[in-house]
């Protein structure tokens, strides 16, 4: 399996995400974040599961919308999510309704 500081870099490309909203994801601090993305720490099982979820959304993210779109879309109250915030979701481990809710977009079905 790759390395953590290796699945970190696949999140940020496109700079949809930085390392501030890894630790807020993740229920952390971007210290610690940085620390993963040298390899030199390795986070907790909770945390590992909401950063395979922010990879998952920010790869079909950039599939669906330009990369500065997704950046202000993920920190965004969204009416769609009661107006919550998408990052907030991922951070609750409610991953599955931001991605229904992109699929919906990329299918035209939701404003």
């Amino acid at each position: 399996m790759a390395s953590v500081g290796s699945l970190l870099e696949g999140i940020y490309e496109g700079h949809v995400v930085d390392g501030t909203d890894i630790a807020r994801v993740s229920g952390t601090h971007p210290r610690t974040v940085a620390r993963w993305q040298a390899d030199d720490a390795v986070p907790r099982r909770d945390s590992e599961e909401r950063l395979l979820e922010l990879k998952a959304v920010v790869e079909l993210l950039r599939r669906v919308m330009r990369d500065s779109t997704a950046r202000v879309w993920l920190r965004t109250p969204n009416p769609d999510l009661d107006y919550e915030k998408p990052l907030d979701l991922i951070g609750q481990g409610r991953f599955r309704e931001v991605i229904s809710l992109v699929l919906a977009i990329a299918e035209g079905v939701t404003a």
